[in-house]
């Protein structure tokens, strides 16, 4: 895909977010940009009226301001360009624990503005008499029906509805501190909308959400869990945690099969161990048995050859009767 790189005017440069920013202290930005000029140009969507809606480089700009910069080098998006652009920057950020309230409103706010550009495409395309389609007969407006069209923009940015995204705006937009405890789950956008409605002008919004019982801590848990579930990061590691958990429960029954065959090897081993101490009790019996009987007869033998079989010890006569 290929972009268009060219100088335009500062003054058609249009950043509308509803979440309020902090540039920070752009003053060595400012003072680095007088100096070299502008190295990364902004991005920018052609609006298709003249005008261009920022989509990246916020602080490039600003600092151009600072300096009183009247042209600034842009990347120029068609509105189709910018889309895809941004839904990729979506799903990259999705993957994220950490992806904010505000940011949702901040990616709401650019949708809109490229589904506006868009409709003014195709107005200035169909001269704004609208087109019939080929395949149904049907006359097709060039812009959407308002609900629907926030109904989609709130479902590409993980919103339930459009409603909720509304009440996120107003929240971001008078209560902005409140969007960190909608993020850690220490309320829900509705707790939060009420909040911020209650210290307005009492109006009839305010009498209606006084009717509706308070948040308890387990729906803002439950609010907590219902987004978590929605998260894929979060879907992805807990596929993996499962997997993990099967290849542990697999490897644990593998390795207990394996206790149980070696503690029968230990057994058969201690039982010949054993059967073979007994054998060799007996043989050392037997031997001694056998060593003492050819012992016995090997004396026989003896006492046979020196004419003494019965083995009764001869007396000398003269040691009886004395000598001659």
């Amino acid at each position: 895909m290929g972009y268009e790189t060219q100088l335009i005017p500062i003054s058609t440069v249009l950043v509308s977010s509803r979440i309020r920013k902090d540039t920070g202290d752009i003053q060595a930005l400012a003072a680095d940009l007088g100096k070299h000029g502008l190295i990364n140009p902004i991005t920018v969507m052609d609006c298709q009226n003249g005008s261009y809606q920022l989509i990246a480089g916020l602080r490039r700009l600003e600092a151009a301001k600072r300096i009183h910069m009247t042209e600034l080098r842009a990347t120029v998006l068609s509105p189709i360009q910018a889309e895809e652009m941004l839904e990729i920057e979506i799903a990259e950020n999705e993957q994220r624990l950490n992806f904010t309230t505000a940011e949702r409103l901040e990616y709401a706010e650019k949708i809109k503005a490229i589904e506006q550009a868009k409709a003014r495409g195709r107005m200035s395309l169909y001269a704004r008499e609208g087109y019939t389609n080929e395949n149904q007969g049907k006359r097709v407006c060039a812009y959407p029906e308002k609900g629907q069209s926030r109904d989609q923009i709130a479902n590409k940015v993980g919103f339930s509805s459009s409603r909720q995204m509304e009440r996120a705006g107003i929240v971001a937009g008078k209560r902005p501190e409140l969007l960190p405890q909608i993020d850690s789950g220490e309320t829900t956008i509705y707790g939060a909308y009420r909040e911020t409605v209650k210290e307005g002008n009492g109006n009839k919004a305010v009498a209606s959400l006084a009717k509706k019982p308070a948040v308890s801590a387990d729906q803002v848990a439950r609010a907590g869990v219902i987004r978590l579930m929605k998260n894929p990061h979060y879907l992805e590691l807990r596929a993996e945690l499962g997997n993990m958990r099967a290849e542990a429960t697999a490897a644990k029954n593998t390795l207990k099969r394996a206790l149980e065959a070696y503690d029968n090897k230990v057994k058969h081993f201690e039982n010949n161990i054993g059967f073979l101490s007994r054998r060799v009790k007996e043989l050392e019996e037997e031997n001694d048995a056998l060593r003492a009987r050819l012992g016995m007869e090997a004396r026989h033998v003896r006492r046979v050859e020196f004419g003494n079989p019965d083995g009764i010890i001869g007396t000398p006569a003269s040691s009886v009767f004395g000598k001659d």
